[in-house]
């Protein structure tokens, strides 16, 4: 346990002196190690041409194909076709917003009409897309999709 937290303070040491981790930090359900992830993933977001493209990278998102103006939406990419560490570091923070007391009405909404584990992919599919925006644009984390505001 000692070994675990001496690497991530030296994790988050050397993650700090980078651009955008105090913008990945601001994410909900985002910790060191995933915000570091990012930094990595993201340090160039050019090489994603948008948001779905970056999700469907990871894992989160349906992968599409076709040619000629013909597009089919086909299925989740399995086990050797995506990323699967970073994958699961968002599946991670997506039950931390699930768990989290303040929802916003889309999760709680979402949560009482598909299964959970349906849920969880969905949730980690739209934060991976606000975090591929942070990276892109340099904004503050949009909480109005994720998280309702505290009161």
């Amino acid at each position: 346990m000692a070994k675990i937290k001496e690497l991530e303070t030296n994790i988050e040491s050397i993650a700090k002196t980078l651009k955008h981790y105090d913008l990945f930090q601001s994410a909900l359900g985002v910790g060191p190690i995933t915000a570091a992830t990012m930094l990595v993933l993201l340090c160039n977001p050019e090489v994603f041409k948008n948001g779905r493209e970056f999700a469907a990278y990871i894992g989160l998102a349906p992968k599409s194909s076709g040619s000629d103006g013909k597009n089919f939406v086909t299925h989740i990419p399995k086990k050797y076709e995506c990323n699967n560490e970073v994958r699961t570091l968002l599946v991670q923070c997506a039950h931390a917003i699930c768990r989290s007391k303040h929802k916003s009405d889309w999760v709680s909404s979402i949560l009482a009409r598909k299964p959970k584990k349906v849920v969880i992919i969905a949730v980690a599919n739209k934060l991976a897309r606000q975090l591929w925006i942070m990276a892109k644009k340099g904004e503050k984390f949009e909480r109005r999709f994720i998280l309702a505001a505290a009161q």
